[in-house]
């Protein structure tokens, strides 16, 4: 099956927000973890984002200061479209947790 037409951006999205946003002063950590949990949960009006008490442990642990180039080639998604292949970047995701359960563990390190 092909995939559709597009880059793959949620691999890459972590990664390129670290580097250009956080790491240039553009943006602070709780800033750029805001924008990618808290307030797209509350656009799309569902109970996410947050580590209070009682709610789901959906938890994305990372290393901040982790370097590394993209490689497309590494991508678990069939698309491999980018134009990031190649780009230096710094801010590995290591492990996902999605209601208690990882979903997702880095294979480097």
């Amino acid at each position: 099956m092909d995939a559709p037409f597009g880059i793959v951006g949620l691999e890459t999205a972590f990664a390129l927000t670290m580097t250009e946003l956080v790491k240039q002063g553009y943006l602070t950590p709780m800033q750029m973890v805001e924008k990618m949990s808290f307030n797209p949960a509350k656009v799309l009006g569902i109970d996410k984002g947050t580590l209070e008490v009682g709610k789901a442990a959906d938890i994305v642990i990372a290393d901040p200061n982790e370097k590394y180039k993209i490689d497309a080639g590494e991508f678990a998604s069939k698309g491999k479209n980018t134009p990031f292949h190649g780009k230096e970047v710094v801010g590995r995701i290591k492990l996902t947790i999605v209601n208690g359960k990882i979903v997702f563990k880095d294979k480097y390190k």
